[in-house]
């Protein structure tokens, strides 16, 4: 009978992500989902989309895993690069209005009405503060309040659930 790999750390998963082993892909799954389909859920309400960003997510890992290196980050911080990325791909390519994918979400909840516009701009497209300035007729100072009063508000957020 032919025994069954399992993954018991992360470095023989990457490994086996490397490999394209389908076992390392279910361990990937099984470790991460709640976690990497979380933050998508906290930027979509529409259940479609945030399983096709979640979809896309988990094969840009398994397709790009040799290319994560261990050296400059770590696995968890660089599957979240390629999150934010399906992320912005999503808000980019939608057919869908993106106050709709997003208005009534936990993000938007969590995060002023009015400090949520430059924390999606920066975070999710990677905007600049001069750039966002200008698209929202804010001085630079302004956008910068506003990206510390957004991510203040997700902090503090965190921390609470984080005590409950």
């Amino acid at each position: 009978m032919e025994q069954i790999k399992t993954y018991y750390t992360q470095d023989e998963m990457i490994a086996g992500l490397i490999l394209k082993d389908k076992l390392a892909l279910k361990s990937l799954h099984d470790q991460f989902q709640g976690c990497l389909y979380g933050i998508i859920s906290a930027v979509f309400e529409d259940h479609e989309v945030r399983i096709a960003v979640f979809q896309k997510a988990i094969l840009k890992i398994w397709v790009d895993a040799d290319q994560f290196d261990p050296e400059k980050e770590k696995f968890f911080t660089w599957m979240l690069n390629i999150v934010r990325q399906s992320i912005k791909d999503e808000f980019n390519h939608s057919t869908h209005s993106s106050d709709l994918m997003y208005r009534d979400a936990d993000l938007c909840r969590i995060i002023d009405h009015n400090d949520f516009p430059v924390f999606i701009r920066i975070f999710f497209f990677g905007s600049s503060i001069e750039e966002i300035g200008k698209e929202c007729a804010m001085s630079p100072d302004d956008v910068r309040k506003s990206l510390f009063h957004g991510i203040e508000s997700l902090k503090k957020h965190l921390a609470q659930s984080l005590v409950e």
